[in-house]
């Protein structure tokens, strides 16, 4: 467990029929009593307690009380889109397996599984249809949405095919019960394994549900989420087949699809928005490693960041789309909270071409900040949102991206004069190389941007002639970066044996002077309290004026996820900003002048990206404390103050262009 400042944790316990079972760690005690209150009121258990555990006391009940249970039993989750199912191997698709799981959650989660493992579990499958209420609630609510509102077949006619598929379904799911063979070839000899087997023995047709089979026997092996997710992973390994991969990949995907999984998987966390952060960081394996895990997540992070889980990918993104787009609180610390916690989900949102997560992920921010970035006298208005969210994102790429995701959404259909300008805003400055690669000269990357953006355009819920317009814009600025010159084959091989990347903190040995080669960067012990003043980082001769700080070419500054103490204006030399990854993305290069890393100074939050020099670099350096000091002796002339000033300025203008 992780521990806090007074090495204590607080776990919370649920008592169902007798049995005690773990919900939460927390490193917090009002956190756990809370949780434990809020548990004790849905009258779902007959008792919660929270214990208290340290080194020092060992373990303490702090809370234990007992509840009437009344809860009605188990409902359907309503839904509002499905899959059309004409066959039974369209119930084996990931869409409508997906599609069953959320709307059979609560049974799915008092079973601890899946539906892929419901659909091979004939047991199971009797229980759900005895339940009248939960399995004609749900052949009726699917049915519901299947239908064609102006075609000629009617719900009553969709139910009954629908049941009879179901029918098939369980007697399929029976014959599997024979097959013990399948999940013991997963369990034996790893994955491929069944693959190869099923593929040598049975039809083309049958292939597919034979595979699930034996991968949900093997799946239903395992105890709690966490169990599943690890056995699921450890069928990865570096050489394993597309075919492996993709199999992983959706077992993966109706795991994090879960509300009780991710909960499992994270642990206990101090609020929603911290939980949407982690799961944002998690998607792309960048997620800062968690101590002393109750679960897989650090196995989880590494293998999302290690292979292109695409589903798995977009199950945990869409998951934080439907928690941003709801309406509860996704912090307790009022409406200062929740802006700084969507600004913080944004910048970690933010991908080369958009949002990550598409119309689902730009609605949910827009309809958020509507409540989040409101004043005194009410929420904004929606076009208020989308001007609010286009001034936090800072390259033209992704302003773009936002707004034609947003145009594919109910929410966009209703904004289409503020989404047209804000794309006409934002298109025309895409001319070149530089404004799509946010100051690099990567051709590749540009024209992944371009391709992006034509995808989201072509999906856009614009008029044919707004997107003809878009389209050319970016047809010329493809001929742009066709037309560059190519890159020096001396330079690509430089930048290829550029030296090994070192990160130099405050108090860290300084690095060689540029001329010689940077040595390979130790371990750093942490210097002692009592550490001479000598270790400080350098200063201008005289020992007067603002601290500097030297980089040289490869250097690492600060990494994503780090404490955001300092902000540096360039002197001179160039800092990349770019994310980690299984592919790193470059965001931006920043020359002599430009600021960055100030928002820090200002809402304590992580950084939101890497940064790096791209070239021998002199950084001004400007603390919290300095700022402070600074803000004390505004009538004196400060350069440094003036340009964070500016900056903050121009970040901010977006946001008051509503109320001009």
């Amino acid at each position: 467990m992780e521990t806090n400042l007074a090495g204590k944790t607080y776990e919370v316990q649920t008592e169902s029929g007798g049995k005690w079972t773990f919900v939460a760690s927390y490193n917090v005690k009002s956190q756990a009593i809370q949780q434990a209150q809020a548990l004790l009121e849905s009258h779902k258990y007959s008792g919660v307690k929270v214990i208290a555990e340290s080194d020092r006391r060992g373990e303490e009940v702090i809370f234990n009380e007992q509840s009437e249970v009344t809860d009605k039993g188990l409902t359907i989750v309503p839904i509002d889109r499905s899959p059309r199912c004409d066959s039974l191997s369209d119930f084996y698709q990931l869409e409508a397996r997906l599609t069953a799981g959320r709307l059979l959650r609560q049974y799915l989660d008092d079973a601890g599984m899946t539906a892929m493992e419901l659909a091979f579990d004939f047991g199971r499958l009797k229980m759900l249809e005895r339940d009248d209420k939960l399995y004609i609630g749900a052949l009726a609510r699917l049915a519901s949405l299947q239908v064609d509102k102006d075609g000629p077949e009617k719900p009553a006619d969709r139910q009954g095919a629908l049941e009879r598929l179901f029918n098939q379904l369980k007697d399929n799911a029976q014959k599997m019960m024979g097959r013990e063979d399948l999940g013991a070839a997963v369990r034996d000899r790893g994955l491929q394994a069944l693959i190869d087997k099923v593929n040598g023995e049975a039809p083309t047709d049958d292939r597919h549900p034979m595979i699930l089979a034996g991968l949900a026997a093997f799946m239903g092996e395992q105890g709690d989420w966490s169990g599943k997710a690890e056995a699921v992973i450890g069928l990865l390994s570096p050489d394993s087949s597309v075919a492996a991969q993709a199999y992983v990949d959706e077992a993966l995907a109706e795991i994090l699809d879960g509300a009780q999984a991710v909960g499992e998987l994270l642990g206990g966390v101090a609020d929603a928005a911290t939980g949407h952060r982690m799961l944002v960081q998690l998607c792309q394996g960048r997620l800062p490693e968690v101590k002393n895990p109750l679960s897989c997540i650090n196995e989880l992070n590494k293998t999302m960041g290690a292979f292109e889980l695409e589903n798995a990918r977009s199950a945990i993104l869409s998951r934080v789309a439907r928690g941003i787009g709801g309406v509860k609180p996704m912090t307790r610390e009022g409406r200062e909270g929740e802006r700084t916690a969507l600004v913080n989900l944004i910048r970690n949102l933010e991908d080369y071409a958009g949002l990550m997560g598409g119309p689902q992920m730009a609605e949910a921010l827009t309809l958020r900040a509507k409540m989040a970035l409101g004043g005194d006298d009410g929420d904004l208005s929606a076009e208020q949102s989308v001007s609010k969210i286009v001034g936090f994102l800072p390259s033209l790429p992704s302003r773009a991206g936002y707004v034609l995701d947003l145009s594919a959404t109910d929410t966009g259909a209703k904004q289409q004069a503020a989404i047209v300008r804000n794309l006409a805003q934002a298109m025309r400055g895409l001319t070149g190389i530089d404004a799509l690669t946010g100051g690099g000269q990567d051709p590749a990357m540009a024209k992944r941007v371009i391709d992006a953006l034509n995808d989201k355009i072509a999906a856009a819920g614009l008029p044919g002639d707004l997107k003809k317009t878009a389209s050319a814009t970016l047809a010329k600025a493809m001929n742009a970066v066709a037309a560059a010159p190519a890159e020096d084959p001396a330079a690509v091989k430089a930048s290829a044996n550029r030296p090994q990347e070192q990160r130099w903190d405050s108090g860290n040995a300084k690095p060689q002077a540029p001329a010689q080669p940077p040595q390979p960067a130790q371990p750093v012990q942490k210097p002692a309290a009592a550490a001479p003043a000598a270790a400080a980082p350098a200063k201008p001769a005289n020992g007067k004026g603002p601290e500097q700080r030297k980089l040289v070419k490869g250097q690492i500054l600060f990494e994503e996820g780090d404490p955001g103490n300092e902000a540096f204006l360039i002197s001179s030399g160039a800092i990349e900003i770019y994310r980690r990854g299984a592919i790193e993305q470059s965001l931006a290069t920043l020359g002599p002048g430009e600021l960055l890393g100030e928002m820090s100074l200002i809402d304590d939050q992580p950084r939101a990206a890497s940064a790096r020099a791209s070239e021998d670099s002199l950084l001004v350096v400007l603390s919290k404390e300095s700022l402070k000091i600074r803000l004390q002796r505004l009538e004196q002339t400060d350069k440094v103050l003036h340009r964070l000033m500016g900056v903050l300025v121009n970040r901010l203008r977006g946001m008051a262009k509503t109320a001009e």
